[in-house]
């Protein structure tokens, strides 16, 4: 009898269950832990897929860090907890209160647990899963273009000599990295990058009276000093060591438990347009919902924000026309 595989979904399936429900849902992320870390959930700020510390040659599939604890709490991932049998395994769990995820209560002794919610896990899979191909398929077939649209607005004039600095870095290639602020505005988005996709940056001054923030209805005009197009080569990734996992935090570099911008990406600049001296875009032209997306990639801190494809390419044009006027 030659039967067929009913195990359509690997294992990391799960992580990246974990990994979304960890950053993004504040209600049932406190029941994939046990109690005892459950008044800690509110102060989780990072989760660290396949974290490079080991513990005797053992190596957690997520590290856990809260604010204000230096220390991190290994998890172990299985679809049964049966499957958790390596002695190493166990003793890193036991000794660093670490714990066990899957999807039936373990009855081994002396490692705490948490229970994946089955139906909750199938509701996550049905809302994801046209992204999970998408990103399946980017990893094993060349894709020239993916469907997400991006802008970044960056205000600030450090954000754009972060970025030169971040150019140099790179050397004379069209090849680029950055990251975002550690938020759950920036997760939202940021676990929906993919491959191929396209991205905006603008860099931009505005004035009163929209000093602090961009007021999304208003049609003032802004200060335009580079715009950046762009196709995502990674799509999303941790940096926690060398050189460039600390680039974007300043001079005083802190623990991994406290960092700020630990969410990376890669990107390939395809036209690129520097403007000296800088030029006044317009904004009466355009639709409300644009303008929206440009004050809440602003006003977040200059984080991604998604647009449509007539939006990415009316961008373009107002870029363009400024270029050759």
């Amino acid at each position: 009898m030659k039967k067929i595989n009913r195990n359509a979904f690997a294992e990391k399936m799960i992580h990246r269950y974990l990994l979304e429900t960890y950053y993004l849902d504040k209600k049932e992320r406190k029941n994939l832990v046990p109690k005892r870390l459950q008044s800690k959930m509110s102060d989780l700020n990072l989760v660290v897929p396949e974290d490079s510390k080991s513990f005797d040659g053992y190596r957690a599939d997520f590290s856990l860090y809260f604010k204000g604890d230096k220390r991190l709490y290994p998890v172990e991932v299985k679809w049964k907890s049966s499957d958790l049998k390596k002695s190493n395994q166990l003793q890193a769990l036991a000794d660093n209160d670490g714990f066990l995820v899957s999807f039936d209560e373990p009855t081994i002794e002396g490692v705490e647990y948490a229970v994946i919610n089955k139906d909750h896990f199938q509701n996550w899979l049905i809302r994801r899963v046209e992204l999970l191909f998408e990103e399946s398929l980017s990893e094993k077939v060349e894709i020239k273009q993916g469907s997400g649209k991006w802008i970044v607005i960056l205000r600030s004039k450090h954000a754009l000599n972060n970025f030169s600095k971040m150019e140099g870095m790179m050397g004379n290639t069209s090849k680029r990295f950055w990251a975002f602020k550690n938020s759950l505005f920036v997760m939202k988005n940021l676990l929906n990058l993919k491959k191929g996709d396209e991205m905006i940056f603008l860099f931009i001054k505005t004035t009163h009276p929209e000093g602090s923030a961009m007021i999304p209805s208003s049609n003032n005009q802004f200060e335009l000093y580079k715009a950046c197009f762009s196709k995502i080569t990674e799509p999303y990734y941790m940096e926690l060591e060398g050189d460039k996992s600390t680039f974007f935090e300043g001079n005083d570099i802190p623990a991994i438990s406290e960092r700020r911008w630990p969410h990376f990406f890669n990107f390939d600049i395809y036209e690129e347009h520097n403007f000296e001296p800088s030029v006044f875009v317009k904004r009466r032209n355009m639709e409300k919902d644009l303008k929206t997306r440009i004050a809440n990639s602003a006003n977040q801190g200059g984080v991604l924000e998604s647009i449509t494809d007539l939006q990415l390419q009316e961008i373009k044009s107002i870029i363009r026309t400024i270029k050759t006027s």
